[in-house]
């Protein structure tokens, strides 16, 4: 998807594979690191079994 890396909050190295509690794992992770505040700007990405996948663009 060419997203630098700067930009990604990793959890599995922490946490493991949680499947869909990753997601908001990630949003608290990116909160604690002070890179999520009001008006932030935040795509989510998930994969279900790698079949399915989403994307959610959430304004902050």
């Amino acid at each position: 998807m060419d997203v630098p890396e700067d930009l990604i909050v990793p959890t599995f190295a922490r946490t493991g594979n949680v499947a869909a509690a990753t997601l908001p794992l990630q949003l608290v992770r990116a909160r604690e690191l002070g890179r999520l505040h009001p008006g932030s700007q935040v795509a989510l990405f998930g994969l279900a079994s790698g079949a399915i996948t989403g994307i959610v663009l959430v304004n902050w």
